[in-house]
């Protein structure tokens, strides 16, 4: 067996009302990505500004079809949100909900930040903090894949 990196990055854009990744398609991707072996996810959130309401809408129906496409436990799929404008909050972590029911009742709770972008902020917190064992994260292996999916509208305020 291969080794596998560490993070597999998905960055998926929202334009307007529309995205530029269509949500099914990126939403069976990432799912598809968790169904081989253990998987500790975390979703890195852009709730700025600049990401209109029904825009975050989208994203949380987005969140939600991939968690139900994910086969959820504390042995296969774990699942972190973090949410990020200028300050970033973790939502989810990886250790706090172990069903889909949770997760996604959970995700349908989150409320944008509104104001500044920090992707580059948020990305650091996510592989210091959401993907810390102290937040739930399995220990570093090669059975268990990392994975951060990046949901902006692209307009970032820091590297």
């Amino acid at each position: 067996m291969t080794p596998t990196p560490l993070f597999f990055l998905l960055l998926l854009g929202l334009m307007g009302a529309q995205a530029t990744v269509d949500l099914r398609t990126a939403a069976a991707m990432a799912a598809g990505l968790c169904k081989t072996r253990p998987t500790d996810i975390v979703f890195i959130v852009d709730s700025s500004r600049s990401v209109r309401p029904s825009e975050f809408e989208q994203v949380k129906v987005f969140l939600a079809k991939v968690i139900e496409g994910l086969d959820v436990g504390p042995n296969a799929t774990r699942v972190g949100v973090v949410n990020y404008a200028s300050r970033v909050k973790s939502e989810v972590s990886l250790k706090t909900h172990r069903t889909k029911a949770g997760l996604i009742k959970a995700v349908t709770k989150i409320e944008p930040l509104s104001t500044g972008t920090m992707t580059g902020l948020a990305i650091q917190f996510a592989l210091n903090v959401a993907f810390s064992e102290s937040e739930g994260a399995r220990v570093k292996s090669p059975d268990i894949s990392k994975v951060a999916i990046i949901v902006t509208d692209g307009a970032p305020r820091t590297t």
